[in-house]
């Protein structure tokens, strides 16, 4: 069994060859890594996928671990994430949506249920279409607490300059100023990274993320994919923007959101890493369940693939209606007999489907009173020569009373008598 996660293979506008990448991507693939390590899942069964290209996806069957966002991107490059290929087996959780989904991309989510969301919008959107979600928040809170070190340095990561006035000196003195967001370049003809090209951003990625777990005793950030993380690793994050979108309605359980100005107020000597355990652990318990049934899933699928022969299947009424002698589009009223079997609500519901036009009339029990299907009389065998035109045909699904049926219908009813798919007519002489 193959489990894949997504590979950040970066688009590019035709008329340029370079673009601004946030390593938050990647960060999060890592995050599955992570994932899969815990889990036992051997590094030769993981595989990486195109997170760009998913429904184009025509390799083997592999369980893929869909996390992250998926934004408007699409517009501006030629990106394809749902829905899934059907060779792709998809567990989703830690999923952002920022834009409409059309009803071909949700029906890949309603196949897929429930989806665990990384934030409380996405959870309201899916369940506005009837979708079952629940929040998970985001997987990069999955990484280990790391070794106690000496770890010494400040790191301001995207941070500001309105977020830069409010830091104090003694923060700021020495503190190594990064981005998250580099520049990458691509020499392929197709306007997308090489693989290539790709390992190198995933790499960066990987070691900015290990220069904080190594270097790091305080973090302050702007960036989601740095706080959250740096947090899990048990580094000191102060989280800070000017505005906050939904994408941060998870980790503000764990971490303050801060503004600007709040952190004039802020006590700098008594910060620490809030992600607790607890969390890593259900989400753990989380994923494995579902991959678990993603795996099951597919067992399933290639145990009943092989097939014999193939074989018309139908129930037995819907065979014996196939034996009446009206036309599917006629206009006729008709009785059933023997409304005390579960097959006589079977027969109505094939006699709905095979003559739309006709009409039933009464429903015939020597027994039963009261009211059938649809609110229809019940009447006793010998009110039928009372209250029903000859021209009403009967059908007698009771095989006990075929005998008195035969006897007190000959030659005055068209009549059917009928068990499983024997249907034998009687047409009025």
């Amino acid at each position: 069994m193959k489990y894949g996660y997504m590979n950040y293979r970066k688009h590019f506008l035709p008329n340029r060859c370079e673009r601004p990448m946030n390593l938050g991507d990647p960060i999060q693939s890592l995050a599955v890594l992570e994932l899969y390590k815990r889990l036992g899942i051997a590094e030769a069964e993981i595989v990486p996928l195109d997170r760009y290209d998913l429904t184009d996806y025509a390799g083997h069957d592999v369980i893929v671990l869909i996390n992250g966002p998926e934004t408007y991107e699409h517009f501006a490059y030629a990106t394809r994430f749902l829905p899934v290929s059907s060779k792709i087996h998809p567990v989703f959780i830690s999923l952002h949506l920022h834009r409409e989904l059309s009803e071909n991309e949700l029906s890949t989510l309603r196949q897929n249920q429930p989806i665990g969301c990384r934030d409380e919008y996405t959870v309201r959107y899916l369940q506005s279409k009837g979708i079952d979600a629940f929040l998970t928040g985001c997987l990069t809170m999955l990484f280990d607490k790391r070794e106690a070190k000496q770890q010494d340095k400040v790191f301001l990561v995207d941070c500001s300059a309105s977020v830069m006035e409010h830091i104090p000196d003694s923060i700021k003195k020495d503190a190594v100023v990064l981005s998250q967001v580099i520049r990458m370049t691509t020499k392929a003809p197709d306007h997308r990274l090489t693989l290539a090209e790709t390992e190198e951003y995933n790499k960066t990625a990987e070691a900015q993320l290990n220069r904080y777990r190594d270097e790091a005793k305080l973090v302050v950030t702007s960036r989601l994919h740095v706080a959250s993380p740096c947090a899990a690793m048990g580094i000191p994050v102060v989280l800070v923007r000017d505005t906050y979108d939904e994408r941060y309605q998870f980790i503000d359980r764990f971490l303050p959101l801060y503004y600007p100005e709040e952190l004039d107020r802020l006590d700098w000597e008594h910060l620490s890493a809030c992600i607790p355990e607890k969390i890593k652990v259900t989400l753990i318990h989380i994923a494995k369940s579902m991959l678990d049934m993603a795996k099951y899933r597919l067992e399933l699928k290639d145990i009943y693939a092989p097939k014999s022969r193939e074989i018309v299947f139908a129930n037995e009424e819907e065979l014996a209606v196939q034996k009446f002698p009206m036309n599917c589009q006629d206009s006729f009223a008709y009785c059933i007999w023997g409304v005390c079997l579960p097959n006589s609500y079977l027969l109505y519901e094939q006699m709905q489907r095979q003559y739309p036009n006709a009409r039933l009339l009464y429903a015939i029990d020597t027994y039963a009173t009261g009211t059938y299907k649809d609110n229809i009389r019940i009447i006793h065998p010998d009110e039928i020569e009372k209250l029903v035109n000859r021209n009403t045909w009967i059908l007698v699904v009771a095989p006990a009373a075929h005998g008195a049926a035969k006897e007190k219908l000959s030659g005055k009813y068209p009549f059917a008598l009928i068990k499983g798919v024997d249907c034998r007519i009687y047409e009025k002489k």
